[in-house]
């Protein structure tokens, strides 16, 4: 198993001793012959450099698989794992393509910004995917439609790169819904992937480990406020391998003081909040009497 961490920038990659075994830096320089990479270069780059690194996500899946490797399995750089994922890798004997719904909030009375953000942003989460050759159609037709258009334009239905892999269940064949919800946890999935704690360790809805999280700044927020309290366990662990590389989580999360200290003001807005999901549960209930 080899890590391939891509740099997104035209610049030549210096390759240090990163100290690990397994990991090669790949940078947009060695793939410049490769299909679309210059094309999504030339058209994101110099306009935002987010929107190139994310157009080659299948751009750079499907160059591994034509280049000899039998699986890929992307992740963006805050992905966390926390228990064994082997069976993820398994799925790609059987599927083309392995896809993690975001799982938000489908009932507008619990939160109405969670329930419509699943029409802007999109069914799945593009900071995790997974295919084998098999996925090679799905993986060009995403890159294709990445190079049409990127960005949020949610009065055109386009979300970035995200909201295409809504139609790769359906137009292809072989793709995998990953239905563990303990894949992908972020603050998005607060309100349908319930998290509890039994046995030891922190399970979701009753039943799945936690398999992976996906450390963006707002999950992290949400635990340090003290709204996901029971993710809390896996944030120091994540803190922690920073610190054991050289680094400070800090030094990637620019307002982490500022969150770690949240004040009285803060808890009270976030426990508000919840007081009004319950009113809003109080009120689904009497509507069916």
């Amino acid at each position: 198993m080899l890590l391939h961490v891509f740099v997104s920038d035209d610049q030549a990659v210096v390759k240090k001793n990163t100290g690990m075994e397994g990991i090669k830096i790949i940078g947009t320089r060695e793939l410049s012959e490769y299909s679309f990479v210059r094309s999504l270069y030339k058209k994101y780059a110099h306009i935002n450099m987010d929107h190139f690194r994310w157009s080659m996500k299948p751009v750079l899946a499907s160059y591994l698989l034509r280049n000899g490797y039998e699986k890929v399995v992307y992740t963006d750089c805050d992905m966390f794992f926390v228990n064994n994922y082997d069976f993820l890798l398994n799925e790609l004997n059987d599927w083309a393509v392995l896809l993690t719904p975001h799982w938000k909030n489908t009932d507008p009375l619990i939160d109405k910004e969670s329930f419509l953000s699943n029409f802007t942003s999109g069914i799945f989460s593009a900071g995790f995917f997974a295919a084998n050759p098999e996925g090679l159609p799905a993986l060009d037709w995403w890159a294709h439609a990445c190079h049409f258009m990127m960005g949020p334009h949610i009065e055109l239905g386009i979300h970035d790169d995200q909201r295409y892999l809504d139609i790769l269940p359906v137009n292809f064949e072989n793709v995998k819904i990953i239905r563990h919800r303990g894949c992908n946890i972020g603050s998005w999935n607060y309100e349908a992937s319930v998290r509890s704690y039994a046995d030891g360790r922190v399970i979701i809805n009753n039943k799945y480990p936690v398999i992976f999280l996906h450390f963006d700044q707002m999950l992290i927020s949400t635990i340090l406020k003290g709204h996901d309290g029971y993710l809390a366990v896996y944030l120091e662990k994540y803190r922690k391998t920073f610190e054991e590389d050289g680094y400070q989580l800090s030094d990637f999360i620019t307002n982490l003081e500022r969150l770690t200290n949240a004040n009285l003001m803060l808890r009270i807005k976030w426990n508000l909040k919840i007081r009004t999901r319950i009113k809003r549960f109080l009120y689904r209930q009497a509507e069916s009497l």
